[in-house]
């Protein structure tokens, strides 16, 4: 009897630690019991991440810092030109430099009709509200000397700002990161926004690479969709069709007539309808301009002949006393 004390403890325990423990949950209807999910804490930042947000505004009186401490607005930098916002942070020991290399490498080959400054803007920002011009001016002068055409300076930003106004213009994109207390960096995705000239989201990109215009491929097949296999980025088609078809040639405009954006791969694939649509119209006034050579030839030589037909011969002129 002495141990019964202590066996009343011991079965006080084991009830509060089952009372604490996650309960089972009950099963379905089907017969499966649905997913549990702890609740999160407070101040949980979920994993780094996009959720696009195609066609939204963003709030383009944010203020935020050039390279030389100087305020500027989101509506400055973007400058009325279709842009490519860029979230990155300057001390960033790795993945920022080769996003930042992988838009220089597709800008630099764009033509020289189609340059930073001039056709569109970029917009570099820092993600980490601790950074300033200083760090900001150093990655601009190292990347336009790469870049090497004038006007760039003008169309090429590089922005810090403080935690607020980051945040608000990354939430505003659903651009999502996170700071690795751990490890001092930034866990953040690798991705670009293409943004309209009146800062409205109209796409995505991700990688590493960038390509700056089409490069035909024999390889490529469209399937039963109307969807190539293997579907081309190019910066350039969505910044022209960001512009609404402003700033691009002629056959930028026929290009984005042949080939629509693929929300599955991320890239512009061709669109088999239309193509083979251009196809027809193309085929059909060179089948008509043909006809109207040949009518035309056919014309001339029909002339031609009724004029060899009618002339007097020199042989068949009368001499002198009528005989010829």
């Amino acid at each position: 009897m002495i141990f019964a004390p202590r066996l009343h403890c011991w079965l006080y325990a084991v009830a509060a630690t089952l009372l604490v423990l996650p309960q089972p949950l009950s099963a379905g209807n089907d017969g499966v019991a649905p997913r549990y999910t702890p609740p999160e804490p407070a101040g949980y930042r979920p994993n780094a991440g996009v959720e696009e947000k195609i066609g939204a505004q963003l709030p383009l009186d944010l203020t935020f810092r050039d390279e030389d401490e100087q305020p500027i607005t989101l509506r400055e930098a973007i400058n009325n030109k279709p842009t490519i916002l860029v979230p990155v942070y300057y001390r960033c020991p790795m993945l920022c430099n080769e996003i930042l290399n992988g838009l220089l490498t597709a800008v630099r080959q764009m033509p020289l009709s189609y340059s930073v400054g001039e056709q569109f803007s970029i917009v570099t920002l820092s993600m980490d509200p601790k950074e300033h011009g200083d760090l900001a001016k150093a990655k601009k002068k190292a990347y336009l000397s790469e870049y090497g055409r004038p006007g760039a300076e003008k169309g090429w930003r590089f922005l810090t700002g403080t935690k607020e106004a980051i945040g608000e213009l990354l939430d505003a994109v659903g651009y999502k990161f996170e700071f690795d207390k751990m490890l001092k960096e930034y866990n953040h995705p690798s991705a670009l926004i293409i943004l309209s000239p009146h800062g409205k989201v109209t796409r995505y990109f991700y990688g590493l690479t960038y390509d700056g215009e089409f490069e035909l491929d024999a390889d490529l097949s469209a399937n039963s969709q109307g969807q190539v296999t293997r579907p081309t980025t190019t910066l350039r088609l969505s910044l022209i069709e960001a512009n609404e078809g402003k700033g691009g040639s002629l056959l930028d405009k026929i290009t984005l007539l042949c080939y629509r954006y693929d929300a599955l791969h991320k890239g512009y694939a061709l669109n088999v309808l239309w193509a083979v649509r251009i196809g027809g119209i193309l085929t059909l006034l060179a089948v008509v301009v043909g006809v109207s050579v040949a009518f035309r030839r056919e014309w001339r030589k029909g002339t031609i002949s009724a004029q060899n037909t009618t002339k007097p011969s020199l042989l068949s002129t009368p001499g002198p006393g009528g005989k010829p």
